[in-house]
């Protein structure tokens, strides 16, 4: 199925095992290609920013406008490295990307101020496979090792299955819902006061993404046998240490968790070259 930001060319999952998805980018003449993962990564702006559903119904005669708004609503500051608004949209990346997901509604329309973060869950998605139909409620998290990372995010995972949070989150999105989305009624009758527990926990998958800075790079610049092998390696433990801080929460039996992880040679530099592409379409 077609890739809505086509990132075939650029990301490739290179573990995809039901608890634990890896990505790797690679090298080009020797260098890690952090262009083109910016390039794909930007791409995802406008809809994040303006909705999914948006996309479907403006015209070219405001496309450069609808742009710059896009832009301007991710942030307005220079305080960039300390905000999350890049780690969602690469949630919001490999979520459309990878998972065949639809976006549900835009965390940006709960904004009332430019340069303050919107709580709640990074990313609502949906994904509907004949009957089967999934929320997708995720997190995501940049740093500069992959351990303090996950251990991040295994603190978040509380709020993702309190029961009592996800229906005070829920109150909020069921009434930003676009009439456009496929099954709405489904996804309403999910998110009602008097829906059983059991019910929602039984489709909620929650996606954890982890982009960090990662040592791989440091050794390796070209994608060889062992490259590949330690990267596997990586990943593999970073997900065996987010088991074990698993097993000391709470979690429903029926909740799917899915660790994420995007390593990369600086996520400061990620950051830094994101804030350059995001401020140039803000001055377009």
């Amino acid at each position: 199925m077609p890739r809505p930001f086509q990132s075939d060319l650029v990301i490739d999952e290179r573990i995809c095992e039901p608890a634990l998805k890896a990505y790797h980018v690679g090298f080009d003449n020797n260098k890690f290609r952090f262009l083109p993962l910016i390039d794909v990564i930007r791409r995802v702006i406008p809809e994040f920013s303006l909705g999914y559903h948006e996309g479907k119904g403006f015209s070219l005669t405001v496309m450069v406008d609808r742009l710059k708004e896009a832009a301007d609503t991710v942030y307005q500051t220079d305080k960039y490295q300390k905000r999350g608004e890049f780690g969602e949209l690469i949630l919001h990346l490999l979520l459309r990307d990878f998972q065949n997901s639809i976006p549900l509604v835009s965390k940006i329309y709960f904004k009332d101020s430019h340069d303050v973060p919107v709580h709640g869950f990074d990313g609502v998605h949906v994904t509907i496979n004949g009957e089967e139909k999934k929320l997708w409620l995720g997190e995501s998290k940049m740093f500069k090792t992959g351990k303090r990372g996950i251990q991040d995010l295994a603190k978040d995972i509380h709020k993702h299955v309190n029961e009592d949070y996800i229906r005070k989150e829920f109150a909020l999105v069921s009434r930003k819902l676009p009439v456009e989305v496929p099954e709405i009624d489904y996804w309403r009758n999910l998110m009602d006061k008097h829906q059983r527990a059991q019910t929602i926990f039984s489709s909620l998958v929650i996606p954890m993404v982890c982009t960090y800075t990662s040592n791989l790079f440091n050794k390796h610049t070209d994608e060889t046998v062992d490259y590949f092998q330690e990267f596997e390696n990586e990943c593999k433990y970073l997900c065996s240490e987010f088991d074990k801080l698993k097993l000391k929460l709470t979690i429903p039996n029926n909740v799917e968790i899915i660790l994420m992880l995007l390593p990369v040679p600086c996520k400061n530099e990620l950051n830094k070259e994101l804030n350059k592409r995001l401020k140039a379409m803000q001055s377009i």
